[in-house]
């Protein structure tokens, strides 16, 4: 069904538009260059026309030709084409024809060409006369001795406007079947188009509903199939965003009902008595580490929303990243001597000044190492590098965890992923790495990832180094990642 409002139609209109304007200005220029040159020609036939016929008739008083004689010769000098030719007294009698018969009179001997002919000895060529099918006059004097009966040849010829009625009526057959032509073929390829973007507004859709198994066919390969292909990314995407967002909400009620139901014991076996004196100690240790775990994850929300409501602010400073670094490792010990981890500070040996926000730079690396802690076997090692290169520190943190496939790298930075093998099997909401990568853009600089299964990896970020002078030294008390 044909919309008017459509791009169907549009199309169609605006072709329409094109090739009228098109053929009207081709059309004119055609006509007046057609027009200019049959002209010309004509002209010059009839001129030399003229000029045969007058010499023909000088010739024949000169060596006494009868009538019927000349009439032959004039009547080849006429030549092809609707022309015919007279020869004339003073008086404008006509005393010879030659020529196809003609319903046109001849002009009088009081009209312009004719008496110019006889009275000023005056050529006219192609001179319009008023009448049916506007024939052209051309007149020119016999000459020759006073005696002579004959003093005109006149010429009424129709032959200019038969050649331009014929072009003209080929250029509009022409330009009607090329309109037509057009007109269907532009039709047939807008209503394929608009069918595959009507397909197209079918899936959006449906997308839109929810419905994330759409596809759509990306041939032929044009702008429409390149917008195909991108629906199709987008509803996979999306497919695989919803999946995640389903698996995430599962994950994080999961990661909260633990530790609020451990919590919950912990706290009921010491209020109903249950809990030996000196297992107290160990008990409230449990329930603090299971309430950090919960901070954790609720930061991470926070986070996150306030990432994606574009309220995440920096503060850039110069500080020591060195000794922040230092900080950091200390206060993770508890960590890795639960997990019998050994953790080491690698890189330049003088401490290393950089210019950016030390807080989120801290929340940057503390993500990166609890991400390490988790997939770190127990009695493995994990390094953390800070190094100089050029204007740039280099930061890095390497485990020798399970590694991460490559299928897997390029995901790992979305909100909510979980890598069934690689991360399943380990608590965390599956913000942490987004919310990195979101930090350091703000900072101008993005973290990049080696990785092996089996093998560990390696996430490193750069930051601008400055120059470490007293000025440059500002006290940042550092917040507890807690």
């Amino acid at each position: 069904m044909i919309r008017w409002n459509g791009i169907t139609v549009k199309l169609l209109l605006a072709f329409f538009a094109v090739l009228v304007i098109s053929f009207s200005v081709t059309a004119a220029i055609s006509y007046w260059v057609v027009r200019s040159e049959l002209g010309h020609r004509n002209n010059r036939f009839e001129e030399e026309q003229l000029s045969v016929a007058a010499a023909l008739v000088r010739s024949a008083y000169r060596e006494k030709w009868d009538r019927e004689m000349l009439r032959s010769a004039l009547q080849m000098a006429t030549g092809p084409g609707n022309r015919s030719l007279y020869v004339v007294d003073r008086s404008g009698q006509v005393l010879i024809k030659a020529g196809p018969p003609s319903d046109t009179p001849l002009p009088s001997a009081s009209e312009a060409p004719v008496r110019d002919a006889l009275t000023r000895g005056k050529t006219t060529i192609a001179a319009e006369l008023e009448g049916e099918g506007s024939p052209r006059v051309s007149a020119a004097p016999v000459g020759g001795p006073e005696g002579n009966a004959a003093q005109a040849v006149v010429i009424v010829s129709r032959e200019f406007k038969r050649d331009l009625n014929w072009f003209t009526g080929i250029f509009r057959n022409v330009m009607i079947t090329t309109l037509v032509t057009s007109v269907v073929i532009v039709f047939f390829v807008s209503g394929r188009m608009t069918a595959r973007l009507r397909r197209m507004k079918d899936a959006a859709s449906r997308i839109a509903k929810g419905q994330f198994d759409v596809r759509l066919n990306v041939r032929p390969r044009d702008e429409i199939g390149e917008l195909a292909e991108s629906l199709n990314r987008m509803s996979q995407e999306l497919a695989g965003l919803d999946r995640m967002r389903r698996e995430f909400l599962a994950n994080v009620s999961h990661d909260l009902r633990s530790p609020l139901t451990s919590i919950g014991g912990y706290v009921e076996a010491m209020i109903d008595g249950a809990v030996p004196d000196d297992r107290r100690e160990a008990y409230l240790g449990l329930i603090r580490e299971q309430t950090r775990r919960m901070n954790r994850l609720v930061g991470d929300l926070l986070e996150m929303a306030r990432i994606e409501a574009g309220q995440l602010d920096i503060s850039p400073v110069p500080y020591n990243l060195t000794e922040w670094v230092r900080r950091l490792l200390a206060g993770l010990d508890p960590e890795f001597a639960r997990r019998s981890l050994r953790f080491e500070l690698t890189g330049d040996p003088e401490d290393v000044w950089v210019l950016a926000d030390p807080h989120r730079i801290d929340q940057v690396l503390n993500n990166l190492l609890l991400n390490a802690i988790q997939f770190t076997p127990n009695g493995k090692s994990i390094e953390v590098s800070v190094a100089r290169k050029g204007d740039k520190a280099v930061v890095s943190v390497r485990d020798e965890g399970v590694g991460i496939s490559e299928s897997h790298l390029e995901r790992i930075w979305q909100r909510f992923y979980k890598s069934d093998k690689a991360r399943s099997a380990h608590s965390g909401s599956g913000l942490g790495l987004s919310i990195v990568q979101n930090v350091l853009a703000k900072h101008g600089t993005s973290a990049v990832v080696e990785s092996r299964p089996g093998e560990g990896s390696r996430f490193s970020f750069e930051l601008p180094v400055v120059d470490p002078s007293p000025s440059h030294r500002p006290n940042v008390p550092r917040r507890s990642p807690d």
